[in-house]
């Protein structure tokens, strides 16, 4: 009963986590189209092109900025 419960939980976090991993259909599309003109040596090739690709199409959440600024002190 142990088991099954911390199964639950664990699936539970993946499918929460994956889902704000994604990116928008068309930036995969993008670059599965990019990656089909290329050619790669190995399977992590490809892997790596694609995390890259994605990462430099999707917009960076914006930064927040503390509630107070430090003071620089001389």
């Amino acid at each position: 009963m142990h088991y099954l419960t911390l199964m639950v939980l664990a699936g539970l976090f993946s499918f929460s986590s994956a889902v704000t991993e994604a990116a928008p259909r068309w930036i995969e599309d993008v670059c599965f189209s990019q990656a089909a003109k290329r050619s790669f040596n190995d399977r992590g090739e490809r892997k790596q092109f694609m995390a890259n690709c994605i990462a430099d199409l999707t917009e960076s959440p914006p930064r927040e900025r503390g509630k107070y600024k430090r003071r620089h002190r001389y």
